[in-house]
């Protein structure tokens, strides 16, 4: 660790009291540059600092005073400087390049500390350096309203002297120093613009790796091997068209984009009584279920029977860090497979394929001939199988919004309710979903976004409590047909009998 006055040796790395330190800057003044943007984060982004530093603080143990350690130390990043002489002012400028929106707000943080009378003797010895900004209305209104609400964070209870202390002496940056600006500006480019940037789903695993229990260490080579195994392409699109989607959906929020900025969805709760010696109301039927299965599943008769307990996952429960997110991870890819391949007979071992067709015949074993279509044909229109119904473009970007919505749901009520009335709650979310695709000309997500707030049947499942809670609502007929080329999906409406005899004599006509 670097304790000394450091900023002439180009790279370090420095604990956030020696970086915003008077002392580090000697001689020199740190300024914001005039061609660097304006400041600002938003209330958001302060929230999530804080919540970040709340959380690594009480998960590393901290306490007041505790030794720097370098191995639980918290990396905040790295910040580019501009080292130079300014002839006019016969002064050493320090011209912050990049990292300018995260060290005003630490600024911002400490302000507000020295303001309160609870951590006034705790930086007692410590003097902040000021920066010269640059003169922008933005900037000022938007230090001016952050600042505010940093006070209100600091005074609240979950601040306190042990995470200042930790913000200060266990928190750090990388810092590299240039003095050619041309050489500062290709390095920031670098660090921006080019380079494989971490996607969501890598930051997740390097989340809930660290959320390992240390009596699982031996297992963390298993799981990274197992996840770097997983077709890079395959993650994203599960994270990003499913399990962020259907996550938001549930709660009547809209979820267009999955980015870095909202990994905090798949954040829980870590179990570990090493971390987290005590634990809410709320986690302890979490810990129970997690302790009987990993109980069961090491139990000595296991070596006899054969047995294992697979973990009762719900794609909407309350995550459970490390090695649980991981297994929810590859039980959600497992179920989503038969959803997303169209060879649904050819697959051994595929759930859907063998209740569709348990179902369908126990259908014609009760009514004889079925005159109607099944969930099977569903299945297989949508998929442009051939079977009389034929739906040729399926392939437009419009379509596959749709399907993935249809599959979303479908894999949901799997999820809640098993195989009870699956092949009704098919037909029953086809409708629904496929409306969008008859009714308009085009599809967009905006239309899918749409189309779920009007009638949101993610919220209405997460709150129903059997399938006939959740399938006893009618659905709307269709009054008016704009889509093209959807002849399949519009013969099995007519056969279900969900579109109007006044659209029907549109099509005939």
């Amino acid at each position: 660790m670097v304790e000394e006055n450091s900023i002439n040796k180009g790279y370090n790395i420095l604990k956030i009291s020696s970086f915003l330190s008077e002392k580090e800057y000697s001689n020199k003044q740190l300024v914001i540059p005039i061609y660097q943007r304006p400041y600002r984060w938003t209330e958001n982004n302060i929230i999530d600092l804080l919540t970040d530093l709340y959380y690594q603080c009480k998960r590393l143990g901290h306490n007041l005073g505790d030794v720097y350690n370098p191995d639980n130390a918290y990396r905040l990043g790295t910040v580019v400087l501009h080292q130079y002489t300014d002839e006019e002012a016969s002064q050493t400028q320090v011209a912050l390049v990049d990292g300018q929106q995260r060290t005003l707000t630490l600024l911002l943080l400490i302000k507000a500390a020295e303001d309160s009378e609870r951590f006034k003797e705790q930086l007692n010895d410590f003097t902040p350096i000021e920066i010269n900004l640059p003169d922008c209305s933005e900037t000022q209104k938007n230090l001016s309203k952050n600042l505010a609400f940093i006070e209100r964070h600091v005074r609240s209870p979950e601040f306190t002297p042990e995470v200042l202390d930790f913000l200060l002496n266990h928190c750090e940056v990388v810092q590299v120093t240039l003095h050619d600006l041309s050489e500062a500006f290709q390095f920031f480019d670098s660090q921006n613009s080019r380079g494989l940037d971490l996607s969501p789903h890598d930051l997740l695993k390097a989340f809930h790796l660290r959320e390992f229990a240390t009596s699982e260490d031996s297992l963390k080579e298993s799981v990274v091997n197992e996840w770097e195994q997983k077709n890079t392409k395959d993650l994203r699109l599960l994270f990003s068209n499913y399990l962020y989607p259907i996550r938001q959906w549930s709660l009547g929020k809209p979820s267009s984009y999955f980015s870095k900025s909202d990994i905090h969805v798949f954040k829980g709760v870590n179990l570990n009584s090493e971390y987290y010696p005590r634990s809410y109301p709320f986690q302890q039927g979490l810990k129970l279920i997690h302790k009987t299965v990993d109980n069961y599943n090491q139990h000595a008769h296991r070596n006899f029977d054969q047995q294992i307990m697979e973990y009762p996952f719900q794609i909407n429960q309350t995550l459970i860090n490390g090695r649980r997110f991981f297994d929810w991870v590859a039980c959600y890819q497992t179920l989503l497979d038969p959803l997303l391949n169209k060879e649904i007979e050819e697959k051994d071992n595929n759930w859907l394929k063998d209740i569709l067709y348990q179902q369908e015949k126990l259908q014609k074993s009760k009514n004889g001939k079925v005159s109607r279509p099944t969930a099977l044909t569903i299945v297989h229109t949508i998929d442009n199988r051939k079977d009389g119904y034929g739906y040729s473009h399926w392939w437009r970007q419009g379509d596959m919004y749709v399907r993935r919505m249809f599959n979303a749901l479908v894999l949901c009520y799997y999820d809640r309710f098993g195989e009870q009335d699956l092949a009704r709650a098919i037909e029953y979310i086809f409708i629904w979903a496929y409306s969008l695709r008859l009714r308009n000309t085009s599809v967009y997500l905006e239309s899918v976004e749409k189309h779920i707030r009007h009638n949101n049947l993610f919220m209405r499942l997460q709150q129903s409590l059997s399938p006939v809670d959740f399938l006893n609502k009618p659905l709307p007929m269709i009054l008016e047909i704009n889509g093209t080329n959807i002849k399949g999906i519009e013969t099995i409406f007519e056969q279900l009998g969900y579109i109007s005899q006044q659209a029907m004599e549109i099509i005939n006509d």
